[in-house]
């Protein structure tokens, strides 16, 4: 419990460090950026704290922490001074920041009281789920130890030692700070960490719904109406699930035809799923995993391909400290300020274009993916702002908007410079997606509930637009339709143009011809051409069209409705008009990203669409999630409360259905995950070590004790996603090679990896004495670690050598350290 205050205190003191800075930045927002603020003290403390310990003028110490927290608190301040933003309010009359808060206390009392029931309720969730264990979870420790344990940064990659991690490792930053601040041990900072990133995230969902309800809200009780919707939207991002639990819950109880469950088509779930007679009992195990594989890839001989879907709830149920999750927080950030900028009377200013760099550039820091899919949305907002402002485009528009686009892709580059230098990423261009269609059940299955939410808004917002005489028949057939058009044949275009390389370049046509050359092709097409291949590729696409031509209209019909309340004739109350135009960027946003993926895919190690699906899908649930609270607001309040008839009541119905079946999952693998919460609760990572392997566990002391310095451990490599690495996994200490897979991933090759690892098993398993000792000073060793995995994979005659050559430093059981003798 003291850890858990200890955390909720520090993140708070960063939040208020940074209240004057967003109080001014976040001006043209209704809560003034307030539930956005822990998020951003915690991003900029970090950030100088990086950028001051990556040469030689801070440490990666306690006080160097104290002194950056310092920095952006006296930075805050002269903002705050600075700007004089007490005469710059949009909306309110408050003086200035205290005012201001004595005027919204209840706003404010509504942000904490929200932020500590999503940090307090989330860490007792991980008390009962604390094991680090699993999945990347060992990864994930390993940096945040190696972090820790570095002087200064770039910290040293504990998997490949001599080598800085060549990773986005900004949020690993971010928790390991924290940590030292906090004098909590890692093992239970990992969890409070995942705790942590659970709590800012609805809070920033929150915060994002709520600025769009009470900037489009009318009357006395708008706010504590969009306090109400603001939980909305904390519920529809981190808490509900897709609707595959519904099916789980079906199928466990027998119910369904084999017909049915072919077509459902869910990977695993016939193969796997238990039929146990029963409601909610999926008979145990980790059966709450299909849901992040409901779109189910095949190659054309019908063989499953691996596709990730996750959503943040499964993402927080499973406990992964991975990059997509670290980054929740700070893209929610980044929302709020889009939609600030969308709402500004005035063009950005060189300070913020540098704050808005910090931000949108940390993106590319914590999960490079983010950063182009959000400066796309605040370059949306700019563009539409500065077109608002001018009211027609011209020559100033266009050079407002792309100097804006340059200055902040430039600057959130040039600001994270030091990271960007030493990184090194395994994506490699775009590629066809050929043969796989996106099934829309399965994609209903994943989406299914925004997508209601999203279609009823849009049909409510286009009643309105036609009952102030903004739309009509005309306009749709004569920019709608065409509109339809364009989005439907300029995605095909965009498969066409990835085609193109692969036809005019030698290493193109080589790809191609490897493709003609594969088993699958010759089998499924016989004639080996490259004609048959499209043609194989069109012939699936046609029968399949259904999601194509959902996702086109629909992209289509929101483009159409932004033009309608962008043309000339609005009225002057712009209050709804700016949360519907951010609503549709949300909405236009998370569909183009699902729609892409249908035509095209970054070339990664994994070479196929997985690892797209996944990045792209978990940014749009984000902003489907978002726009879906703010819709259902929308319908039922806005809109409902002019047209009492009985379209409300059926859209009232449907979300409550829909809500229901969504947390489904949430109630039944949340209690699944947590083994009926039966267990000893505990936010240790490394408790069940312990309890089951006290022989490690004591050696894992020793060497924490004892490695001062960080001396280079060896130990036996397996392969990715084992338990093998775990030593330096669970002390940070670098060791030869830990997880081969993911250092591939991580640099783009693998031939360091190959070599070391061929070292390590020489270095265990040879019998030449001397060449053992050259392999050890080779990667200067300290310590050669034998446990259980060791004495496994190799043979007690092959390390009986190393009683001979090494000093014995700790036994204890089936585990022994060896200390490399020096010279």
């Amino acid at each position: 419990m003291f850890y858990v205050v200890i955390w909720w205190l520090i993140v708070g003191v960063l939040g208020w460090l940074v209240w004057p800075l967003a109080f001014c930045l976040f001006r043209n927002l209704p809560d003034r950026g307030y539930a956005f603020v822990k998020s951003l003290g915690l991003l900029l403390v970090s950030y100088v704290f990086w950028l001051l310990s990556n040469g030689d003028f801070l440490g990666n110490t306690w006080g160097g922490i104290v002194f950056a927290a310092l920095v952006v608190a006296a930075l805050s301040g002269a903002y705050y001074r600075w700007r004089r933003c007490a005469l710059d309010t949009t909306g309110d009359d408050e003086n200035g920041l205290w005012d201001w808060l004595r005027a919204n206390w209840r706003l404010v009392l509504a942000v904490e009281l929200v932020f500590a029931v999503a940090f307090g309720g989330w860490t007792l969730y991980r008390a009962y789920t604390p094991d680090i264990a699993a999945t990347e979870k060992p990864m994930e420790f390993a940096f945040l130890n190696a972090i820790l344990r570095s002087d200064r940064f770039p910290p040293y990659d504990p998997w490949m030692s001599g080598y800085a991690i060549s990773y986005y490792h900004f949020g690993y930053i971010m928790v390991a700070m924290l940590t030292r601040l906090s004098g909590v041990p890692p093992s239970y900072a990992f969890n409070l960490g995942i705790a942590l990133l659970f709590a800012l995230t609805v809070t920033g969902a929150y915060g994002v719904v709520y600025n769009l309800v009470a900037a489009a809200g009318r009357g006395r009780g708008r706010k504590g109406r969009a306090i109400g919707y603001g939980v909305l939207g904390g519920v529809f991002v981190a808490l509900v699930g897709n609707l595959e639990g519904v099916f789980e819950v079906l199928y466990s109880r027998g119910l369904g035809s084999a017909t049915f469950w072919k077509w459902l088509d869910v990977k695993e779930l016939v193969a796997r799923g238990q039929v146990t007679g029963r409601w909610f009992d999926m008979g145990g195990g980790w059966w709450w995993w299909r849901a992040s594989r409901v779109i189910h890839d095949k190659t054309l001989l019908g063989i499953s391909q691996e596709v990730i879907d996750e959503f943040p709830f499964f993402s927080f149920i499973l406990g992964d400290m991975h990059p997509h999750v670290l980054a929740l927080p700070f893209v929610l950030l980044c929302l709020a300020l889009a939609f600030n900028l969308l709402r500004s009377r005035r063009a950005l200013d060189w300070v913020d274009y540098v704050l808005y760099a910090i931000c949108l550039g940390g993106l590319g820091f914590l999960n490079t993916w983010d950063f182009p899919i959000y400066l796309f949305v605040v370059l949306v907002a700019y563009a539409v702002n500065r077109y608002r402002h001018q009211g027609r485009l011209s020559q100033d528009w266009v050079r407002e908007v792309i100097t804006c686009a340059i200055v902040l892709f430039g600057l959130g580059l040039l600001l994270y410079a030091p990271f960007w230098v030493t990184f090194r990423s395994q994506a490699g261009g775009l590629l066809p997606n050929l043969f796989n269609v996106t099934r829309l059940h399965q994609y209903l299955l994943m989406f299914g509930t925004f997508i209601f939410v999203v279609l009823a808004f849009l049909v409510a917002l286009a009643s309105d637009l036609w009952r102030a005489g903004r739309l009509d028949g005309n306009a749709l057939l004569r920019q709608g339709l065409p509109l339809w058009a364009v989005v439907a044949t300029s995605f095909p275009f965009l498969l066409v143009i990835s085609i193109a390389p692969l036809v005019l370049t030698a290493r193109g046509r080589q790809y191609v011809q490897g493709v003609l050359n594969s088993e699958p092709v010759r089998t499924v097409l016989g004639a080996q051409t490259l004609s048959s291949l499209l043609a194989k590729s069109v012939s699936l696409r046609l029968a399949d069209p259904w999601l194509f031509l959902m996702l086109s209209a629909t992209i289509a019909l929101v483009i159409f409705l932004a033009l309608r309340i962008l043309s000339p004739g609005e009225s002057d109350d712009r209050r709804p008009s700016s949360s519907n135009l951010f609503a549709l960027i949300m909405i236009g946003t998370g569909l183009l990203l699902t729609f892409v993926v249908e035509f095209v895919y970054l070339r990664d190690t994994f070479g196929t669409r997985m690892n797209t699906i996944f990045k792209f899908y978990y940014q749009a649930w984000v902003l489907l999630g978002l726009a879906s609270a703010y819709g259902v607001w929308y319908v039922l309040e806005n809109w409902g409360e002019r047209r009492p008839g009985g379209e409300r009541y059926v859209f009232g119905v449907g979300c409550v259905l829909l809500l229901a079946a969504s947390l489904v999952y949430t109630m039944t693998a949340g209690y699944s995950r947590a083994g009926g919460f039966k267990g000893q609760p505990t936010l240790d990572g490394l408790a069940y070590v312990r309890r089951h392997e006290p022989d490690e566990y004591a050696a894992i002391q020793w060497l924490n004790a004892h490695g001062a310095g960080n001396p280079v451990i060896v130990e036996a490599v397996g392969g990715s996603f084992t338990t093998f690495a775990r030593i330096s996994s669970r002390t940070g200490l670098p060791t030869v090679l830990g997880w081969s897979g993911h250092e591939l991933q991580w640099r783009g090759s693998g031939e360091e990896a190959a070599r070391r690892e061929r070292d390590v098993d020489e270095i265990y398993s040879g019998q030449d004495l001397q060449r053992t000792l050259e392999l050890l000073e080779k990667y200067d060793v300290t310590y050669v670690y034998v446990g259980p995995l060791e004495r496994g994979k190799y043979s007690a005659a092959s390390l009986e050598k190393f009683d001979t050559l090494l000093d014995v430093v700790f036994q204890q059981g089936a585990v022994t350290i060896y200390q490399v003798l020096t010279p």
